[in-house]
């Protein structure tokens, strides 16, 4: 089945806006589980220790000339309805073609790529790395059949329902994020060449050679041979190397230092602070190695604003900027409009922004909103410039609230800088109203579009 023509044009809309210049959105053109008889048309999609799902997407929506070298990650982002029983789910690759109205048996396909964590939670947007998996599909267009999602085989009684495409009422269709990486700068020019540098002044004359007798001893063929009597030192040779002495303030300083064989540290050893790119022996940090690991944490300054929510282990997650986009604007153009932007869970705050923008953009040419203050947002920290920001779903909102907010425990009690405010949502109640959140006691309810609140942008990683 394609992909639905006024959702590939709302998508390629989106792409015009300073949001979408980061990534590129892969539809989904067909989804089902292998049953019998066919369910190609069901409105939900089940993976159970026996039944898997197949889905398909169109790799088109991407600029013609990519390849592989030019995609930084693809995430494969579900909406997942209900959890009978929860646990993790795997992706492979399909191996021979397949058809969603027609196909009842499992087609052939390839070793595992990616698992995902465990998924206990229905009603909510879930996020997989399949970066290898799309890489190969753009180098080799044919390897592109779909992939297969089953219960993962450290989990095998997971059960699992998605929602599908045909779910009209819902709309939770699955799709691929694929974030493109950015051009090369152009290569500066070669500076001159410096000049050539005056001669140096000529060094001191050098001392005169070793005269015939030095201490009474007689030079003998060409050299003076000395003992430690003729120097004052002979008691050196009297005493062994263990007994030797030495000065109270070197003794006092080796007393301080660990045995290099084996080393007992008194009190807490203290690392000095490493700097990006060090490759020594030197002790680091806690969050020098987190940092060089790719591991973030909720709180920490990171990718132009702040982190509020982590998965995959720290590696990846959402970050907050630093300060609200503004204080007093509208979450509407100037006109109601159905958006369709219903999505509230992690993940769909950006999707809803594309769609905000594309709906709303020309009702009012001059006008400003919500949505499109949050896609226009860009930061340059340390060279870097991040521009990939969006107005957050409902409940991506309630994590900022929750985790950076008021309503986080110390020490990130309002990290983040909150006003006691209300702050508009991405995510649509109907035609004329929109949630948001008031952050003094972070209550969530919906209000009309045409309201100005407080905007602060989100952005992943």
């Amino acid at each position: 089945m394609n992909f639905p023509n006024a959702l590939r044009a709302l998508i390629l809309l989106a792409s015009l806006s300073p949001l979408a210049a980061q990534a590129v959105i892969a539809p989904l053109t067909a989804d089902t589980n292998v049953a019998l008889p066919n369910v190609g048309a069901a409105q939900a999609i089940n993976i159970r220790p026996a039944t898997k799902a197949l889905l398909a997407f169109d790799l088109s929506t991407l600029p013609v000339g990519i390849t592989s070298s030019d995609i930084a990650k693809a995430t494969l982002v579900l909406y997942v309805k209900t959890v009978p029983a929860s646990g993790k789910i795997q992706v492979s690759p399909v191996t021979q073609t397949w058809n969603e109205t027609t196909v009842t048996t499992a087609p052939s396909q390839g070793a595992a790529t990616a698992s995902s964590a465990i998924i206990s939670r229905g009603n909510t947007y879930f996020a997989l790395d399949v970066t290898n998996l799309v890489l190969d599909w753009v180098d080799t267009p044919a390897n592109n059949q779909g992939l297969v999602l089953e219960p993962d085989s450290s989990t095998p009684a997971a059960s699992i329902t998605l929602d599908s495409k045909e779910a009209i009422q819902t709309s939770h269709p699955a799709y691929i994020e694929i974030a493109l990486k950015g051009p090369a700068g152009a290569v500066g020019a070669k500076g001159d060449k410096g000049d050539k540098g005056d001669t140096g002044v000529p060094g001191l004359a050098g001392a005169n050679g070793l005269t015939t007798s030095v201490n009474g001893v007689t030079q003998i063929a060409g050299a003076i041979t000395l003992k430690t009597t003729h120097i004052g030192l002979g008691n050196v040779d009297n005493t062994s190397d263990a007994n030797k002495p030495v000065s109270t303030a070197t003794q006092n300083a080796l007393a301080g230092k660990a045995n290099l064989a084996s080393p007992t540290f008194t009190g807490v050893p203290v690392a000095p602070t490493a700097t990006a790119g060090t490759n020594t022996n030197q002790l680091a940090t806690t969050a020098f190695a987190s940092n060089a690991a790719g591991i973030h944490a909720i709180g920490e300054s990171y990718g132009g604003g702040k982190v509020f929510y982590v998965y995959d282990g720290g590696r990846h997650g959402l970050i907050a900027a630093t300060t609200d986009q503004s204080t007093s604007i509208p979450w509407y153009n100037g006109t109601y409009r159905v958006t369709g932007t219903t999505g509230d869970g992690v993940g769909a705050g950006a999707m809803n922004t594309a769609m905000i923008v594309a709906t709303q953009i020309s009702d009012t040419l001059a006008g400003n909103f919500a949505a499109k203050v949050c896609a226009d947002y860009s930061v340059t920290v340390d060279g870097v410039t991040y521009g990939d920001w969006y107005l957050p779903s409902k409940f991506e909102l309630n994590l900022m609230y929750q985790n950076i907010g008021p309503g986080a425990a110390a020490p990130l009690t309002n990290a983040g800088g909150f006003a006691a405010a209300l702050y508009w949502g991405s995510s649509e109640y109907d035609g004329s109203n929109a949630w948001y959140q008031y952050f003094a006691s972070g209550a969530q309810n919906n209000n009309n579009k045409r309201y100005a609140f407080y905007v602060r942008a989100a952005r992943a990683f």
